[in-house]
């Protein structure tokens, strides 16, 4: 049974709000971590400083508190400082410090074993073949790694752990106040095996891995094209680590004698925690004509069910009616540190368009006009779009939930070969609550 965390969020909301001296800071918005073990002990934890302290009573302290006004790391920060005020290059000299600094943030794990985050990072990046061989700057000061590391020197057992944003959401990325996410990719992933062993599923939660599925439902076939049916939790092509995917149980179902020229090949993917229409080609003629489509949106429409979370408020509501249609105009760039996750950027970002209809208070039809990652996971969840997550998504905001309730329920296309339109339709699974 999984532990329910939100009691624990709230208490460490109302001892935030105590904190009167934190306010102006906190409130700007910061990552605070609570982490449960076994014997019942609550440890809590915040991302990097407050009011320039990683020593607050009640929280666990920083990994390495580089932060002594004589110390190591300020003595040299002000001498990189002075040199760069006076034009003088400090490039090799800042990369030196930050080596220096990782060198000392040393980590503990569950066995007791004691290694230097610079070399739990490297040692990942060549397991993953990942060309991130160095740790980004701040890692080891976010709330998993303060926590866990903690846990593990004391002998503390680790039971759950969750991260919680307070505050106002920072520029272009997607937070909501008192909503849970995900250890960050770019810092904490890496470094969360060493930490956790093999316990990340079991302390980090999470839904449960879906059970393997040998057979997709076809909802569309011709001599040239095949569309099923993938269910949430399933890739759609194969990864960088794991095959298990839409498009190789596709063609393991298929005889042999309908592949032409080649297996058939998704022609567009749906995230890994969304369901619905899927569409392979059978003939790379077929499969390239199709790619061409989807690419330049022509003569292409997708429709999807979302259901949003109430935890958090939309402005929409306090509008007029009328505006519960409209469309979103939001350009997305790579979160370069946390992928896959994508930002807004207004000023390097791609343009990213969505229509949208509320069908109720909390479940909506979108329209993507353009095809970018996470487009409608990000139109539906930042602030300048709906403003409300997408029930149960991992990345963007969550509340519990046993999937993430987006399904694409309808696409629409001209058939390369035949030149009829053709309109593919799923039925919403049973679970969505319209």
């Amino acid at each position: 049974m999984t532990l329910d965390l939100r009691p624990y969020i709230d208490d460490v909301l109302a001892d935030i709000e105590a904190h009167a001296e934190w306010h102006d800071e906190v409130s700007q918005g910061k990552m605070f971590g609570i982490l449960i073990t076994t014997d019942g002990r609550v440890l809590k934890a915040y991302s990097g400083q407050i009011c320039g302290r990683s020593d607050w009573e009640g929280y666990v302290p920083a990994i390495f508190d580089y932060l002594q006004p004589d110390g190591f790391f300020k003595r040299h920060e002000a001498e990189i400082v002075a040199l760069h005020d006076a034009g003088k290059p400090t490039r090799e000299r800042s990369a030196a410090l930050q080596r220096w600094l990782f060198s000392k943030f040393v980590l503990c794990s569950p066995n007791g074993e004691r290694r230097s985050v610079r070399d739990v990072f490297s040692d990942w990046a060549t397991a993953n073949h990942s060309k991130q061989t160095q740790p980004p700057g701040g890692t080891g000061e976010c709330c998993a790694p303060k926590l866990l590391h903690y846990a593990n020197s004391h002998n503390m057992t680790p039971l759950a752990l969750t991260e919680f944003w307070y505050g106002k959401s920072p520029k272009g990325e997607i937070r909501h106040h008192g909503m849970t996410y995900e250890p960050c990719q770019g810092k904490c992933q890496p470094i969360l095996p060493f930490l956790l062993g093999d316990r990340q599923q079991e302390v980090l939660g999470g839904r449960p891995a879906s059970k393997p599925v040998t057979h997709l439902e076809v909802l569309y076939e011709d001599e040239w094209l095949i569309a099923v049916d993938k269910p949430a939790g399933m890739l759609s092509v194969p990864g960088k680590r794991d095959s298990y995917c839409a498009e190789k149980i596709l063609c393991s179902q298929l005889s042999p004698f309908t592949f032409q020229l080649s297996p058939p090949k998704m022609v567009h993917r749906l995230d890994m925690d969304t369901s619905g229409i899927l569409l392979a080609a059978k003939t790379p003629e077929v499969y390239k004509a199709m790619q061409r489509q989807f690419a330049l949106h022509e003569n292409v429409q997708k429709e999807y069910i979302a259901v949003l979370s109430t935890a958090a408020h939309s402005s929409l509501f306090t509008l007029h009616s009328s505006l519960l249609t409209g469309k979103i105009s939001l350009p997305l760039s790579p979160d370069f540190y946390n992928r896959p996750m994508q930002v807004v950027d207004y000023e390097k970002g791609k343009e990213a368009i969505t229509e949208y209809e509320f069908l109720s208070s909390n479940v909506v039809k979108l329209r993507p006009l353009t095809g970018r990652t996470h487009q409608l996971r990000v139109h539906c969840a930042h602030p300048d779009g709906l403003g409300m997550p997408i029930l149960g998504d991992p990345l963007y905001g969550s509340e519990p939930s046993n999937r993430m309730y987006l399904h694409a329920t309808k696409l629409t296309f001209l058939h390369p070969v035949t030149g009829k339109k053709v309109e593919i339709e799923s039925p919403l699974p049973e679970i969505f609550p319209c």
